[in-house]
Protein backbone atom coordinates (compact mmCIF):
# COMPACT_ATOMS: atom_id res chain seq x y z
CA UNK A 1 0.00 0.00 0.00
CA UNK A 2 2.97 2.33 0.79
CA UNK A 3 4.32 1.98 -2.79
CA UNK A 4 0.88 2.54 -4.45
CA UNK A 5 0.37 5.70 -2.64
CA UNK A 6 4.27 6.81 -3.45
CA UNK A 7 3.85 6.03 -6.80
CA UNK A 8 2.04 9.17 -8.15
CA UNK A 9 4.30 11.80 -5.92
CA UNK A 10 7.24 10.01 -7.84
CA UNK A 11 6.09 10.41 -11.40
CA UNK A 12 5.51 14.12 -10.18
CA UNK A 13 8.77 14.45 -9.40
CA UNK A 14 10.30 12.40 -12.63
CA UNK A 15 8.17 14.41 -14.77
CA UNK A 16 9.69 17.87 -12.95
CA UNK A 17 13.51 16.69 -13.01
CA UNK A 18 12.24 16.23 -17.39
CA UNK A 19 11.37 19.53 -17.32
CA UNK A 20 14.00 21.15 -15.44
CA UNK A 21 16.78 19.02 -17.38
CA UNK A 22 15.01 20.46 -20.58
CA UNK A 23 14.91 23.87 -19.62
CA UNK A 24 17.56 26.26 -21.79
CA UNK A 25 20.60 27.43 -19.74
CA UNK A 26 21.38 31.01 -18.98
CA UNK A 27 22.32 33.35 -21.76
CA UNK A 28 25.93 34.85 -21.12
CA UNK A 29 24.37 38.56 -20.67
CA UNK A 30 27.06 39.18 -18.25
CA UNK A 31 30.08 38.47 -20.74
CA UNK A 32 28.13 40.22 -23.10
CA UNK A 33 28.39 43.44 -21.28
CA UNK A 34 31.78 43.09 -20.58
CA UNK A 35 32.78 42.48 -24.09
CA UNK A 36 30.86 45.00 -25.47
CA UNK A 37 32.31 47.49 -22.73
CA UNK A 38 35.84 46.57 -23.64
CA UNK A 39 34.89 47.17 -27.25
CA UNK A 40 33.84 50.75 -26.34
CA UNK A 41 36.89 51.20 -24.27
CA UNK A 42 39.00 50.81 -27.04
CA UNK A 43 36.87 52.82 -29.87
CA UNK A 44 37.39 55.84 -27.05
CA UNK A 45 40.97 55.21 -26.99
CA UNK A 46 40.83 55.46 -30.70
CA UNK A 47 41.47 51.74 -31.51
CA UNK A 48 40.02 52.21 -35.22
CA UNK A 49 42.54 54.42 -36.31
CA UNK A 50 45.57 53.16 -34.23
CA UNK A 51 45.14 49.67 -33.61
CA UNK A 52 43.14 48.65 -36.94
CA UNK A 53 43.70 45.30 -36.78
CA UNK A 54 43.40 44.45 -32.70
CA UNK A 55 39.82 45.83 -33.18
CA UNK A 56 38.78 44.51 -36.66
CA UNK A 57 39.30 40.62 -34.39
CA UNK A 58 37.80 41.95 -31.92
CA UNK A 59 34.37 43.22 -33.83
CA UNK A 60 34.60 39.55 -35.83
CA UNK A 61 35.05 37.57 -32.36
CA UNK A 62 31.83 39.57 -30.80
CA UNK A 63 29.68 38.88 -34.68
CA UNK A 64 30.49 35.48 -33.94
CA UNK A 65 29.47 35.09 -30.12
CA UNK A 66 26.07 36.94 -31.24
CA UNK A 67 25.53 34.16 -33.99
CA UNK A 68 26.03 31.69 -31.42
CA UNK A 69 23.59 33.22 -29.13
CA UNK A 70 21.07 33.54 -31.34
CA UNK A 71 21.08 29.98 -32.12
CA UNK A 72 20.92 29.14 -28.31
CA UNK A 73 24.74 28.01 -28.15
CA UNK A 74 24.93 29.58 -25.25
CA UNK A 75 28.55 27.94 -23.97
CA UNK A 76 30.07 28.60 -27.71
CA UNK A 77 28.81 32.23 -26.87
CA UNK A 78 30.33 32.71 -23.92
CA UNK A 79 33.69 31.53 -25.30
CA UNK A 80 34.01 33.88 -28.23
CA UNK A 81 31.92 36.73 -25.76
CA UNK A 82 35.15 36.17 -23.58
CA UNK A 83 37.52 35.94 -26.76
CA UNK A 84 36.03 39.40 -28.23
CA UNK A 85 36.55 41.41 -24.31
CA UNK A 86 40.40 40.18 -24.28
CA UNK A 87 41.00 41.12 -27.56
CA UNK A 88 39.01 44.55 -27.29
CA UNK A 89 41.10 44.84 -24.43
CA UNK A 90 44.65 44.63 -26.51
CA UNK A 91 43.01 46.50 -29.16
CA UNK A 92 43.18 49.54 -26.36
CA UNK A 93 46.12 48.90 -25.01
CA UNK A 94 47.98 49.15 -28.69
CA UNK A 95 45.97 52.05 -29.40
CA UNK A 96 47.36 53.69 -26.52
CA UNK A 97 50.87 52.66 -27.32
CA UNK A 98 50.78 53.66 -31.00
CA UNK A 99 48.13 57.20 -30.22
CA UNK A 100 51.22 59.52 -30.74
CA UNK A 101 52.33 58.74 -33.72
CA UNK A 102 49.24 57.51 -35.07
CA UNK A 103 47.67 61.36 -34.25
CA UNK A 104 50.63 62.78 -36.26
CA UNK A 105 49.76 60.59 -39.38
CA UNK A 106 45.93 61.47 -39.78
CA UNK A 107 46.46 64.82 -38.86
CA UNK A 108 50.19 65.70 -40.67
CA UNK A 109 51.36 69.34 -40.87
CA UNK A 110 50.29 70.75 -44.40
CA UNK A 111 53.32 70.44 -47.15
CA UNK A 112 53.53 71.51 -50.47
CA UNK A 113 54.79 68.25 -51.60
CA UNK A 114 52.15 65.94 -53.40
CA UNK A 115 51.75 62.39 -51.67
CA UNK A 116 53.51 59.84 -53.06
CA UNK A 117 51.81 56.48 -53.95
CA UNK A 118 52.64 53.26 -51.97
CA UNK A 119 55.16 51.18 -53.24
CA UNK A 120 56.44 47.87 -52.15
CA UNK A 121 59.77 47.48 -51.17
CA UNK A 122 61.92 44.39 -52.07
CA UNK A 123 63.64 42.80 -49.47
CA UNK A 124 67.23 41.25 -50.39
CA UNK A 125 67.04 37.35 -50.81
CA UNK A 126 63.66 37.13 -51.09
CA UNK A 127 60.41 36.17 -52.97
CA UNK A 128 57.49 37.83 -54.08
CA UNK A 129 54.07 36.42 -54.37
CA UNK A 130 50.75 38.46 -55.78
CA UNK A 131 53.05 41.57 -56.09
CA UNK A 132 53.18 41.45 -52.35
CA UNK A 133 56.51 41.54 -50.48
CA UNK A 134 57.34 39.47 -47.60
CA UNK A 135 60.50 38.72 -45.33
CA UNK A 136 61.16 34.95 -44.81
CA UNK A 137 58.65 32.86 -42.86
CA UNK A 138 59.17 31.94 -39.04
CA UNK A 139 57.30 28.96 -37.92
CA UNK A 140 56.37 27.75 -33.90
CA UNK A 141 56.21 24.62 -32.11
CA UNK A 142 53.19 23.45 -31.63
CA UNK A 143 50.70 25.50 -29.04
CA UNK A 144 53.18 27.71 -28.35
CA UNK A 145 54.04 31.06 -28.90
CA UNK A 146 58.11 31.11 -27.62
CA UNK A 147 60.24 32.22 -30.17
CA UNK A 148 62.73 29.22 -31.40
CA UNK A 149 66.57 29.87 -31.34
CA UNK A 150 66.02 29.44 -35.43
CA UNK A 151 63.71 31.73 -35.28
CA UNK A 152 65.31 34.20 -33.41
CA UNK A 153 68.23 34.16 -36.13
CA UNK A 154 65.86 35.00 -39.22
CA UNK A 155 64.25 37.91 -36.80
CA UNK A 156 68.11 39.20 -36.20
CA UNK A 157 68.14 39.83 -40.03
CA UNK A 158 65.27 41.26 -40.69
CA UNK A 159 65.99 43.70 -38.00
CA UNK A 160 68.98 44.18 -39.39
CA UNK A 161 67.02 45.08 -43.10
CA UNK A 162 64.54 47.13 -41.66
CA UNK A 163 66.55 49.28 -39.30
CA UNK A 164 68.63 50.08 -42.91
CA UNK A 165 65.38 50.80 -44.67
CA UNK A 166 63.45 53.35 -41.95
CA UNK A 167 61.00 54.21 -44.83
CA UNK A 168 59.64 50.35 -44.41
CA UNK A 169 56.57 49.57 -43.30
CA UNK A 170 56.15 45.91 -41.35
CA UNK A 171 52.64 44.05 -40.73
CA UNK A 172 53.05 41.01 -38.85
CA UNK A 173 50.40 37.74 -39.08
CA UNK A 174 50.26 35.40 -36.95
CA UNK A 175 48.99 31.64 -38.22
CA UNK A 176 47.93 28.23 -36.24
CA UNK A 177 47.49 25.13 -37.63
CA UNK A 178 43.98 23.53 -37.55
CA UNK A 179 43.91 22.25 -34.39
CA UNK A 180 41.86 24.35 -31.84
CA UNK A 181 38.78 26.52 -31.65
CA UNK A 182 38.25 29.39 -33.95
CA UNK A 183 38.70 31.65 -30.96
CA UNK A 184 41.73 29.99 -29.42
CA UNK A 185 43.89 30.02 -32.25
CA UNK A 186 42.81 33.49 -33.18
CA UNK A 187 44.22 34.76 -29.82
CA UNK A 188 47.34 32.25 -29.74
CA UNK A 189 48.04 34.12 -33.92
CA UNK A 190 47.97 37.27 -31.86
CA UNK A 191 50.45 35.89 -29.21
CA UNK A 192 52.56 35.08 -31.90
CA UNK A 193 52.73 38.15 -34.15
CA UNK A 194 52.82 40.02 -30.55
CA UNK A 195 56.11 38.06 -29.89
CA UNK A 196 57.63 38.66 -33.08
CA UNK A 197 56.81 42.17 -32.89
CA UNK A 198 58.55 42.51 -29.32
CA UNK A 199 61.37 40.80 -30.06
CA UNK A 200 62.24 43.18 -33.32
CA UNK A 201 61.05 46.34 -30.84
CA UNK A 202 64.12 45.03 -28.63
CA UNK A 203 66.42 45.14 -32.21
CA UNK A 204 65.67 48.72 -32.87
CA UNK A 205 62.59 48.67 -35.20
CA UNK A 206 60.14 51.56 -34.45
CA UNK A 207 56.65 50.39 -32.95
CA UNK A 208 54.93 52.72 -35.11
CA UNK A 209 56.01 50.65 -38.06
CA UNK A 210 54.92 47.67 -37.09
CA UNK A 211 51.28 46.55 -37.13
CA UNK A 212 50.29 43.03 -35.96
CA UNK A 213 47.14 40.81 -37.42
CA UNK A 214 46.32 37.08 -36.51
CA UNK A 215 44.50 35.00 -38.85
CA UNK A 216 44.00 31.62 -36.50
CA UNK A 217 43.59 28.66 -38.87
CA UNK A 218 41.96 30.45 -41.14
CA UNK A 219 44.51 30.98 -43.86
CA UNK A 220 46.50 27.91 -43.54
CA UNK A 221 49.64 27.40 -45.44
CA UNK A 222 49.05 23.93 -46.24
CA UNK A 223 45.47 22.50 -46.20
CA UNK A 224 46.17 18.95 -45.60
CA UNK A 225 45.36 17.34 -42.21
CA UNK A 226 48.81 15.47 -41.23
CA UNK A 227 52.13 16.60 -39.09
CA UNK A 228 53.79 18.25 -42.10
CA UNK A 229 51.09 20.63 -42.77
CA UNK A 230 50.07 21.13 -39.03
CA UNK A 231 54.06 22.87 -39.32
CA UNK A 232 54.26 25.15 -42.10
CA UNK A 233 50.92 26.68 -40.31
CA UNK A 234 52.12 27.38 -37.39
CA UNK A 235 54.11 30.43 -38.61
CA UNK A 236 54.42 34.17 -38.61
CA UNK A 237 54.44 35.70 -42.01
CA UNK A 238 55.78 39.23 -42.75
CA UNK A 239 54.53 42.14 -45.47
CA UNK A 240 56.58 45.11 -45.98
CA UNK A 241 55.50 47.78 -47.60
CA UNK A 242 56.52 51.93 -47.94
Amino acid sequence: MIVKRSTPILMILLLLGIALAGCPKKAPTNAYKKAMDALKRARAARASDCAKDELRSAENLMARAKKYMDQGKYEKAKTAFDAARKQAEKAKEEAEINKKDCLKKLNPPKTRALPTPPTIVTAPGENTTDNRQSLQTIYFDFNRSQLTEKAKGILTRHADWLNKHPSAKLEISGHCDQRGSVEYNLALGERRAIKVKQFLLNLGVSNSRMSVVSYGHQKPADPRLNAAAFAKNRRAEFKVSK
